[in-house]
């Protein structure tokens, strides 16, 4: 399997950034469980931006924690939730496979 990285990047919402503290520190933790996880780090850069890399053993890996967590219960309130702190009409999404 070929490795895969995700590298995001959204703005917040105007006084998120302790709530996207907190949010992320959850997030590190359900993310470190799924199967073919790797890592993912996430940061901010002085205009306010947040970056995020996650990476993960395949594509496959990936879209499975994908569809396991947009299964799940309450799934809905969580998505409504993360949309309260981050802007996603500022999203960014780059998909890389590793091949080197």
């Amino acid at each position: 399997m070929t490795p895969y990285t995700i590298i995001e990047s959204f703005e917040l919402h105007e006084g998120q950034l302790d709530n996207w503290k907190e949010l992320s520190k959850h997030i590190d933790t359900d993310i470190a469980k799924a199967e073919g996880f790797i890592s993912r780090d996430s940061g901010i850069d002085t205009d306010g931006r947040v970056y995020c890399i996650v990476k993960w053993e395949s594509k496959e890996h990936q879209e499975k924690f994908m569809k396991n967590l947009m299964s799940q219960e309450g799934a809905d309130e969580m998505m409504k939730h993360f949309g309260s702190i981050a802007n996603m009409e500022t999203e960014t999404r780059k998909e890389v496979s590793i091949f080197l």
